[in-house]
């Protein structure tokens, strides 16, 4: 499906499934949520390849540009303050990529295609792998550390579950962005393979982390 949709670029990445606390306090944002909130449409998250995250009024910023793959955000809740600022939450829904921008100025506005997800049938055996992995990893944990881990329940499908998970570890963002980009089978397995580099420094309890590692250990 092909859709015209406001971008907002951003530091961080939003996955399906996930919600993001958002505080809008540029002008041009501020716009665009109320447009969204008016028609009740969503706008896209994307994360920037390069540029400034804020621009309006900061001298020498650059405007941002962003990865083309990006979230669908709908928003869920919000909070408009006396001054016109934003509080808001949103839901990450379907994935798109955008073909070409179709203006720039007050913000940017996208021609986007929606990514479907398609759930090959090996992804049901590498989800199990995948949420075996997490099981085993809290356990190391609890082992390691001398304090009972319950590991949270994950969703049974096997998207969801990808997308929660790779909400939660601690990777580099252009990992995620992979991760967001790729398909379901390559990310069940890259996320497994963090895992058991992971899981691989705990067997003593002496190291919960690494420099640049998944660092389940700290949860988002």
């Amino acid at each position: 499906m092909i859709r015209q949709i406001p971008l907002f670029p951003l530091g961080t990445i939003l996955f399906p499934g996930a919600t993001m606390n958002l505080h809008i306090f540029e002008e041009r944002y501020r716009l665009m949520i109320g447009r969204c909130l008016e028609q009740g449409t969503p706008f896209g998250v994307v994360l920037i390849r390069e540029g400034d995250e804020v621009s309006e009024g900061r001298f020498g910023a650059r405007p941002a540009q962003p990865y083309a793959v990006g979230t669908l955000a709908q928003i869920s809740a919000n909070v408009r303050l006396e001054d016109g600022r934003y509080l808001l939450t949103a839901v990450g829904q379907t994935r798109f990529r955008i073909q070409h921008l179709v203006q720039q100025t007050p913000y940017l506005v996208a021609s986007v295609v929606e990514l479907p997800e398609e759930v090959p049938a090996q992804a049901v055996a590498l989800a199990q792998e995948l949420r075996a992995t997490y099981e085993r990893y809290w356990q190391a944990v609890a082992v390691a550390t001398g304090v009972p881990t319950q590991a949270e329940e994950l969703p049974g499908d096997p998207a969801s579950l990808a997308y929660q998970l790779a909400d939660r570890i601690q990777v580099p963002l252009a990992r995620k962005q992979r991760w967001l980009e790729t398909d379901l089978s390559t990310r069940l397995r890259e996320l497994t393979s963090d895992l058991r580099a992971e899981l691989a420094l705990l067997p003593n309890g002496n190291r919960r982390g690494r420099e640049g590692g998944p660092g389940m250990g700290n949860l988002n």
